[in-house]
């Protein structure tokens, strides 16, 4: 199935080839890409050799086509985007800004799912409706 995930800013697509590619700064102030399996289940990561980011380090996450923030403002180190499906169907996605976390969440109305080895402890974190 065709997945298309979206700046919830600029609505311009920011992935290809199968990653969701995001503009990233870490706490040690280094800026370059990261790119994140769009499998939401899948927690491979790339990244550029010049961001470099370590296990735990808190990243900024922007928009690689309009370079707003997608860090969210409510709830802690989370950064959000737009998946849309091959039928229409649009979810929100919310994920870890800690790197080597394995936290997402797809909302889509008023459901949530949670995945990732970390999530279990935010099952239901009302923040996100």
């Amino acid at each position: 199935m065709e997945v298309t995930y979206l700046c919830p800013h600029c609505i311009g697509a920011i992935n290809a080839l199968d990653n969701i590619i995001l503009s990233a700064k870490t706490e040690k102030n280094k800026h370059g890409l990261i790119l994140l399996h769009e499998e939401i289940w899948n927690y491979s990561v790339i990244q550029t050799s010049s961001i470099n980011a370590e296990l735990g380090e808190i990243v900024d996450f922007f928009c690689p086509v309009c370079h707003a923030s997608l860090n969210t403002e409510k709830g802690d180190h989370y950064a959000g985007y737009i998946r849309m499906d091959a039928s229409g169907q649009e979810s929100k996605i919310v994920i870890s800004r800690e790197y080597g976390d394995r936290r997402t969440f797809k909302i889509t109305g008023e459901d949530i799912e949670s995945y990732g080895e970390s999530a279990r402890k935010y099952m239901y974190p009302e923040w996100f409706l």
